[in-house]
Order: C-alpha cells, then structure tokens, then sequence
C-alpha cells in the first residue's frame, strides 16, 4: 500500500522548523544594498548588533583571497576598502555556508561548491550583460538554496535524489513526488519567508527554466541559469550523473558573454581556485 506524502503545508513548516534562517542583518542588508541612499553610519551600526557574523566577515575580508594590503580592522574599515555590496557579498557568502552544514556531508558540499562556482562565474560575466558583479555573484550564490534546504529538512533526500539521479530520472519531479514543492519552489518560498529581496526570490524560482524569465529580471535569471550550467561543465556538479550541457548551447542563453568563455579551460581553472581560497578562507 502507497503511502501518501504529507500536506504541502506540513512540509514547508519542516522547512522552517529545521533549515536554520537567514541572520535578520544579513536579510536587512540585502534589502539595503540597492539602496545607494542609505547613509553609512546605519549600515556600521546594523552589522554591529550581530558581533558573530562581524566577526566572520572581518575573517574573510582579511583573508589572500581579497588580497587587502593592511589589515582591516572594524567594520567601517571594510566598508571603506570593499565597498557595501563587496561587504554584502561576503555576508551571503558566510550566511549560506551556514546552511550547507557540515562539510563532511558528500552531496551538502557537492551543493555549496556547485553554488560557490555558479556565484564566481556570475561575478566574472556579469559586467557583459550589465549586472553588477556582486548583484550577480550573490544571485549565483543563493540560486540554489532550495536544494541545500531540502537536504537540511529531509534525511531521505540524499539518497532518495542520488538514487534518482543515477537512474537519469527527472530530478525536479522526484521532489515534487516526495516534498509536495521541488527546490527552485522551496528555495522562492522560504526567501519569501525570510524577506529577502524579490529578484534573488525569482532567481531561485526560475534558474532551471531561464526562458520563463521576464522584463528586468531575465538578464539575471538568464546569466545564473547559464552560470549554473557551466559550474557543471567544469565538473562543479551535485550529481556526478547531472547530464551536461554542450558550451554552446550555454552560449547561446548569454550571448553577451560570449567573449569571456573562449578560453574555457583557463576559466575552470580560475573558478576552482577562486572556489578553494573561498572554502580555505571561511575554514
């Protein structure tokens, strides 16, 4: 006998229940940070009512990979030197690596690392779609938080989804059979919960279906979907059996972009060093 799967409503309070939220600064920061009004002296003194995430953040600003000259010290010193999107990003950053839990979790990091790729890819080919490196880099960032959510909530998920996988069955529609919603709608329906800002809402919601991105929001939608297909070609995969785009047919979805992947095999290497100094660096 077939054993029916619970409510949709059971399910995403699961979600709530065991997905560990966003900070409340780190969500107030991203409404903030396309806000170039806001005064300085507001966003030094949000970020210190969080001292553990500050903390964090000052850890990554100080690490090679942003290569500072001197150390930074507070928080208004990295305001100063990155900027506040540059400081946003690294918030995200140090945010979903919270969620993606331990890293001895095989198919939790295969997913941070995958979402890590997709963010540096972003943030590289973002200026030729005109999209803002760290708007694109946190895009690429969070794209897939609905799948690092499905995995905290779910214990079955891992192997119910490798399973599946490994069988070329369609993945998407395994979660929806399972969880009543498939990742890119839990990852649109808990940023949604948490507040955070409408186009990373559609993002997650729509970068496997590119094409159905509309007006303003498709040259992001567009730019993280074709990221994501090619943090995959570089072997960034959370499947070893994800089926793989040709280059060409990722081309054809940013053909702005085309320029900055004729050298191919010098990108991958440039994501996977970009992608260990950031996972070096948070520890």
């Amino acid at each position: 006998m077939t054993v029916a799967n619970p409510p949709l409503a059971i399910q995403r309070a699961r979600l709530l229940k065991e997905v560990p939220p966003f900070r409340p600064v780190a969500v107030q920061l991203l409404n903030l940070v396309s806000d170039v009004s806001q005064p300085l002296p507001r966003v030094v003194s949000l970020l210190r009512t969080d001292a553990v995430l500050t903390a964090e953040v000052l850890r990554l600003a100080n690490s090679p990979l942003l290569g500072c000259r001197s150390e930074i010290k507070n928080i208004l010193q990295a305001l100063a030197f990155l900027g506040m999107e540059r400081v946003n990003s690294l918030i995200v950053t140090t945010a979903m690596r919270g969620l993606a839990g331990p890293a001895s979790d095989n198919l939790a990091r295969a997913c941070w690392r995958h979402n890590l790729a997709t963010a540096v890819l972003c943030e590289g080919l973002a200026p030729a779609l005109r999209i803002g490196q760290e708007r694109g880099y946190m895009a690429g960032l969070i794209h897939d938080i609905g799948r690092l959510a499905l995995l905290r909530a779910f214990p079955n998920y891992e192997k119910a989804l490798s399973e599946a996988a490994a069988d070329g069955r369609n993945l998407l529609a395994i979660e929806k059979g399972l969880y009543g919603m498939d990742h890119t709608e839990a990852g649109r329906w808990l940023l949604a919960q948490w507040g955070c800002p409408l186009d990373l809402q559609i993002v997650a919601s729509l970068h496997e279906n590119p094409a159905a991105a509309a007006g303003r929001d498709r040259p992001l939608v567009c730019l993280v979907g074709a990221a994501s297909q090619l943090a995959d070609l570089m072997d960034f995969c959370e499947f070893a059996e994800t089926p793989k785009s040709e280059l060409a047919k990722i081309i054809e979805m940013i053909p702005e972009a085309a320029g900055k992947l004729c050298d191919f095999p010098g990108l991958s290497e440039l994501v996977a060093t970009r992608v260990n100094g950031i996972e070096l660096s948070l520890g």
